[in-house]
């Protein structure tokens, strides 16, 4: 019986990371009506890959975790990608469309906190889940979908996974609200996508195209969008933008476009079974 749960196991893993990670994540909201648990992904990640490849594929995601000498432009990528395209979308959205120019309040009065803020919310989100998206599912996906597929696939689970904050008053994605899910949906495959390439073009990397990459997007967009500084932190949370929410998706959609078709939709990922580079 036990061999028959296993096997199973070893042929939906990425069926049974997906219900565990929700199963984990969501279960203060199916128990008491509110909350979520954050680890969810990386528990589900952590544990499919040691039913599924026991030592050698927890070794192995070991060092992914801890591989930082990709190079410094991959380093730059990883923490100023997501930055960019926040910034063109804020001369997009002010310029040629008349919105409302953030205040950057956070770099004006605490950007000497900076290294101490990214380093403290790293402990969030990114932790949280990236041993979930790029220690397992990304590698996993990828061998049988490709790259772009890959990158669709979790960008959609992702978005999906988060659903319950989506009840939640006092979060963002209240803010954004269900009839612009799709839009949240969009985004997140944007990110995932932006995640693969530079996962793919380190070796690999669980720390940089992973927990570094999406820990500067959680960054940024507070950085760059919000109203929020440490000494407001825990105070009411800061009204989103919705028209310029709206058009750095847009922006990401195209920023994607472009990076797939000039990597031929494979986004940097290599063949590890024949040694072929498929970009």
């Amino acid at each position: 019986m036990k061999t028959s749960i296993h096997t199973l196991i070893k042929q939906h893993s990425f069926i049974f990371f997906v219900l565990l990670a929700v199963l984990i994540s969501w279960l203060p909201w199916y128990s008491t009506g509110s909350g979520f648990m954050v680890f969810g992904p990386s528990i589900a990640g952590v544990i499919t890959i040691a039913l599924t490849t026991g030592k050698e594929g927890m070794r192995d995601l070991t060092q992914r975790a801890l591989r930082w000498r990709v190079g410094l432009r991959w380093w730059a990528a990883a923490l100023f990608a997501t930055s960019f395209i926040l910034l063109v979308s804020i001369a997009v959205n002010t310029f040629l469309l008349g919105g409302e120019m953030p205040t950057f309040i956070f770099l004006r009065q605490e950007w000497q906190l900076i290294p101490v803020v990214f380093l403290m919310t790293i402990l969030g989100g990114p932790l949280g889940e990236e041993f979930g998206w790029r220690g397992f599912a990304l590698p996993v996906l990828q061998k049988r979908w490709g790259a772009a597929m890959a990158s669709i696939i979790i960008g959609t689970v992702w978005a999906l996974w988060h659903l319950p904050l989506f009840f939640q008053p006092d979060s963002i994605h209240a803010q954004i609200g269900l009839p612009l899910l799709p839009v949240y949906l969009i985004g997140e495959i944007v990110l995932a996508t932006i995640m693969t390439w530079i996962y793919n073009n380190t070796s690999e990397s669980v720390l940089v195209g992973g927990i570094i990459l999406h820990n500067a997007d959680n960054f940024w967009a507070t950085a760059l969008l919000t109203n929020d500084t440490v000494a407001t932190t825990g105070n009411e949370l800061s009204q989103l933008n919705m028209q310029l929410y709206i058009v750095s998706t847009v922006v990401g959609v195209l920023t994607v476009l472009a990076l797939v078709i000039a990597t031929k939709w494979q986004l940097g990922f290599v063949n590890n079974e024949s040694g072929i580079m498929k970009d």
